[in-house]
């Protein structure tokens, strides 16, 4: 029984919702009025060249699938799971796919800070220096947002990830670092 309490005591999970950028809710505003403009003109053009009607209700049924797909697979969630000392994290798009972007031993987490500067508000690395930047944050421009160098076990090779974790992941990895990065840990505070 006490072997289960400390498995359950060395697991976590957290879900993040990435927030939507201007960019991206842009995106999907001019997409969405693409698909209706195309639509319209469509069943217009059908009205005078009866020929076109087929294509006309082939386009809207088309127009419709394409908006309800932009709009169910524009919600993306990050799943941090944290067991024994391993990171995982998948990528969940639309509640229904689910994509391992992820896995790495805390230990091995070679640098670890806030990837925005809470004073500047500039980035506090640069993340052209990494050839595999993944992100897994609500938003990279968020004070919240952490960057770690991690060797990731899925490709082989080293990676910058950011990521958002919450006050219990944090103490759930706090533990499995290095001897180096409890003491950048405790000196910066992050």
């Amino acid at each position: 029984m006490e072997s289960l309490l400390n498995d359950m005591n060395n697991y976590s999970e957290q879900i993040v919702k990435k927030k939507f950028s201007p960019s991206t809710f842009t995106m999907l505003v001019v997409s969405l009025c693409m698909i209706t403009l195309i639509v319209f003109v469509s069943v217009y053009l059908s009205m005078y060249f009866g020929w076109l009607v087929p294509v006309a209700i082939l386009l809207f049924c088309l127009g419709i699938y394409l908006a309800y797909y932009l709009l169910k697979n524009s919600g993306i969630e990050y799943e941090y799971t944290f067991v024994l000392g391993e990171m995982r994290i998948d990528k969940i798009k639309g509640k229904n796919k689910r994509k391992r972007i992820t896995v790495f031993d805390v230990k091995s987490i070679d640098k670890m800070g806030k990837y925005i500067d809470p004073e500047t508000k500039k980035k506090k690395i640069d993340t052209s220096k990494y050839s595999l930047v993944l992100t897994a944050c609500e938003n990279e421009n968020s004070e919240n947002t952490y960057y770690i160098i991690i060797h990731d076990k899925i490709r082989q090779k080293p990676a910058l990830l950011l990521f958002t974790p919450n006050e219990r992941t944090m103490e759930m990895i706090r533990p499995y670092f290095s001897v180096e990065l409890k003491k950048q840990f405790l000196k910066n505070k992050i």
